[in-house]
This record gives structure tokens, sequence and C-alpha cells, in this order.
């Protein structure tokens, strides 16, 4: 049958055969999409089956310790910066406090519960058993610290650190107003002992060679208790520079900075848990399905296919 439009003659047989052929196409996409969704399946439980391995394997298990562990020392540096404050505010309370006379006779247990405190102490320096330690650095200049035992009223000996000298003054004779046999009243900060510096070499008390503020060997030589004050320098930045120019030691400031970096550790620390946790989640979370995948596609499309 012929049917007539302003286009022309339309063979009606030509559009019945037309639904056939893409129904014939239709049936073999249907087929290659299943067959391409099996394989799609069987790919899924092999890449779930590998990712599972990888989860629970002991690499994955040695790799989620580092982000506890950076975050448990975090944790640690927070209890030692609180541990840092206390000791600064009771050292800073010591520094400002009243200097006391120090007592003829001082036990270690004294010391420790009055390091940085003020004290004065009287009697005359023993010069003959002065003591260079160094080389030491002040301002990137050489130098040594000098030691010297002060002998009391009553013969006893303390051990005073008098300070930082040029390495151009350690002999004696070239600083003389540093050498003088008068009794003096000194004025200083009561310190522990530093202890021995293992990167140092031992030091040789029978030629006079120190590199170590060995309190318990420089005692035993010179005579004297295990007491070790630091003489505090002027507090006219003047008057100090002009001791140093004479020859005389440079003692420490009457402000001792002592160091607390515990807060940057403890954002060290916490950065680093938190990065290496991100870097650990993206390394071991799941792999997207690529059947997923299509669907995730198919929904943004907005339209099946």
């Amino acid at each position: 049958m012929l049917r007539r439009s302003v286009f022309g003659t339309l063979n009606s047989s030509r559009l019945l055969r037309l639904p056939t052929r893409y129904s014939a196409q239709k049936a073999a996409v249907l087929g290659q999409a299943r067959t391409y969704a099996h394989k799609l399946e069987a790919d899924e439980s092999v890449s779930e089956s590998e990712w599972k391995g990888q989860l629970y394997s002991w690499k994955s298990i040695c790799l989620c310790t580092i982000p506890l562990i950076a975050f448990g020392l975090g944790t640690w540096q927070v209890q030692r910066l609180k541990w840092k404050m206390a000791l600064l505010d009771d050292v800073n309370d010591r520094m400002h406090r009243r200097p006391v006379a120090l007592p003829l006779r001082v036990t270690a247990e004294e010391i420790n519960r009055n390091e940085y405190r003020r004290v004065i102490v009287y009697g005359v320096y023993d010069h003959a058993n002065e003591m260079l330690v160094g080389p030491r650095s002040y301002e990137s200049e050489p130098g040594f610290i000098v030691v010297t035992p002060l002998v009391r009223e009553d013969g006893s000996r303390v051990l005073i650190n008098r300070g930082w000298i040029k390495r151009e003054l350690q002999d004696p004779k070239l600083r003389p107003e540093s050498q003088s046999a008068e009794p003096v009243a000194v004025v200083a900060f009561v310190r522990r002992s530093p202890g021995k510096n293992s990167f140092m070499p031992d030091s040789d008390p029978d030629s006079n060679h120190w590199f170590n503020l060995d309190l318990e060997l420089m005692a035993k030589h010179t005579g004297s208790q295990e007491v070790l004050l630091e003489v505090i320098q002027p507090e006219s930045a003047a008057a100090a520079i002009l001791d140093a120019r004479n020859g005389v030691p440079l003692g420490v400031p009457s402000l001792v900075d002592i160091r607390n970096n515990h807060l940057q550790y403890i954002l060290t620390w916490y950065a680093m848990s938190a990065i290496t946790g991100v870097m650990l989640y993206i390394s071991l979370r799941k792999p997207q399905s690529a059947i997923a995948q299509i669907k995730r596609l198919r929904s943004r499309a907005g339209r099946d296919l």
C-alpha cells in the first residue's frame, strides 16, 4: 500500500522492517553489556580480595602505628610543656628573691632545691688553682670558662664559675685585674653539676686541661666542696663590657633564658599525626568498583543508558 504526502511516495513495508532491525541491534548490545557486566563482577571480586589482603598485611599494620605514635608523642609533649611552664615559674620566683648567705656546709639536696637561687658568699680566690674549661665560644668568639676555688672564713672551699674570657687572655699575667688577693663578696647563682659531655675528651687535672665542668673531679682536685656557683654579671651593660676588656671574666646574665620548645614539638607531632593519618586513609581505602563508577556516572548524567 502506497501513501502519498507532500514529500512523495512512502513504502509502508520499509517502515515495518525498521523495528525488526533495531531490535536485533538492541539485543546484540544487551548481550555485550551482560558479558561486560559479568566481567566487571569477576574483576570486582578479584580487586576486593586484593584490597583485603593489603588491608590486613603486616605492612599496613605497621603503617597504622605511625599516626598513633606521633599522636602519643604530641600528647606527651603537652605534659612536658605543663612541666616546663611550672619549672620556669619556679625558677623565675627563685631568681627574683633577695640573695641569702650561703651556708658553710651545703648538701646535694639543698643544691637541687635551690638551683638558680641568688646567694652571697665571702672569701678569697685561690688563683693558684684556677682552672680554664674549654674551649667555649661567646658570640662566636673563642675563649674559656674560668673556675676558681673560693676559700671561706672557716677554710672550706667552694667552686666559683667566674665566667668567660677571651682565648688571648688565658694567661693570668695578661689580666691582673682578675687576680686580686683581697677578700671579695660574690653574688652568684646556685647551680647543679652540669654533668660530663660524652662528646668531649676526658679532662687531665695533672696538666690542668679541663674540657668539661666535671664538678666531682674539680672538687677532688682542689679540695673543695661539690658546690658550684655562677657569678652574675653586672646589670649595667657598659660595666660588663669594661670588665671584659680588662680581663675580668664575664659572668652569666641576671636573667637566665631557659629554652622552652615544647609548643613547637606539640605542633610538629600533631601535624605529623594528621598528615600520616590522611596518607594512610588514602592508601588503604577500598577502591571504587567499576560498577559503582558506572552507576555514579549514570546518576551524574541524570539519565539511564
